[in-house]
């Protein structure tokens, strides 16, 4: 009897391990082994930059962020992204010489992260933390850590592996991604011997916009080694990357080429585990119309990717007319695992309503079918 009582005790902490996370299994992703669908919204920030870190949570996003999650989740969304440093102004702490030395300057980061995530998981709700923000970066000491290695390691050892450390096993931590759309700060157009960092397929795609030139190596490096660093630090945690369209995440499709993949990571990086878990891709109309090969056109095996996909950004301000119902059902329905709504604070271009967003979560709430759960209990 002493024996049996011993295995299932045994069982029950080997369960334990395994329950309770965000995982993937080709291109489905799955919670607590139930095949799952992620549908919720852009949160994007309360105030930008300024969400997480140095008592700010408090002072100035809380209560607000709290009752977006409430909304969110009564609307029947499952999932939020949320950004962290955005362009490094406010955190992580940087010294005089552009090294860094902590998440925040003031401790207060990490607790900050941890009673978002506590919150979201009473609302059965997940959480992807974005770190970097490529689309509009102008703060020198991140725009620095492209460039230099000393400065990107102390980053990855005194401020990401501290986070990932004391929150890598929340029930309600999705994934960490690494950057959103790092294309805008992209050096475009510039030929190289290895296609991992050839960028001319891009050209005429819009990719560079931010003028800060960085080579697609440096990109790729930046990813790869604070991936590495995510994985070396819990080994079960998933990674991703949004990408701002379907002309960086693909070989198929004309104009693209994947440049996220584990090969292209690991040669501009060496970082063996600095890999992406599954991919994420945005996605906006131009003049009222889809690209012939932007996600709500085609289905997400038309990619030929072998991981889970993501529509990661869109709005139906900045769509083809069809709904915002419509959009979230035509990514369950074509074979994505998730999409997330642009933007919950509802500012900026192409920003829908949080009425419409919320309509477009309530499309989905409750489904059960072959695109996976949409609501589910987020814990062990």
């Amino acid at each position: 009897m002493k024996m049996f009582k011993f295995v299932g005790l045994l069982l029950c902490f080997w369960a334990s391990l395994s329950a309770g996370r965000l995982t993937t299994s080709g291109t489905n992703l799955y919670y607590n082994g139930q095949k799952v669908f992620l549908s919720g919204a852009n949160i994007a920030w309360n105030s930008y930059g300024y969400d997480f870190g140095n008592g700010q949570y408090a002072a100035n996003s809380k209560s607000t962020l709290e009752s977006w999650l409430t909304q969110i989740a009564n609307s029947g969304g499952n999932s939020v992204r949320i950004w962290l440093h955005v362009e490094g102004a406010n955190t992580p702490a940087f010294d005089g010489n552009g090294y860094v030395t902590g998440p925040d300057s003031t401790g207060t980061m990490i607790s900050d992260m941890r009673s978002f995530l506590d919150f979201a998981q009473s609302k059965n709700i997940l959480v992807i933390f974005v770190l970097w923000n490529g689309a509009y970066l102008t703060v020198q000491n991140t725009i620095n850590l492209f460039w230099d290695d000393g400065k990107l390691q102390s980053y990855i050892d005194n401020a990401l592996k501290p986070m990932v450390s004391a929150l890598g096993d929340h029930p309600a931590l999705g994934a960490w991604e690494i950057m959103n759309e790092p294309e805008g700060s992209l050096l475009n157009n510039q030929a190289d011997a290895n296609a991992c960092f050839d960028t001319t397929p891009l050209k005429d795609t819009g990719a560079g916009w931010t003028n800060l030139y960085i080579p697609m190596q440096n990109i790729l490096k930046f990813v790869n080694w604070q991936a590495d660093g995510v994985k070396g630090t819990n080994g079960a945690a998933l990674v991703t990357l949004g990408s701002w369209s379907e002309h960086a995440q693909t070989d198929t499709k004309a104009q693209s080429r994947n440049y996220y993949t584990d090969s292209c990571l690991v040669a501009a990086g060496g970082k063996a585990n600095g890999k992406l878990d599954f991919y994420q891709m945005h996605t906006y109309a131009f003049n009222g119309q889809w690209g012939p090969d932007a996600p709500f056109k085609v289905s997400s095996s038309s990619y030929g990717l072998n991981k889970p996909l993501v529509i990661g950004e869109f709005a139906s301000v900045c769509a083809q007319n069809e709904g915002i119902q419509n959009l979230f059902q035509y990514g369950y329905t074509n074979g994505y695992q998730g999409v997330w709504s642009w933007q919950y604070n509802a500012g900026g271009e192409c920003s829908d309503t949080q009425a419409t967003q919320d309509s477009g979560m309530n499309q989905l709430k409750g489904q059960n079918g072959a695109g996976g759960a949409v609501n589910f209990p987020v814990g062990f």
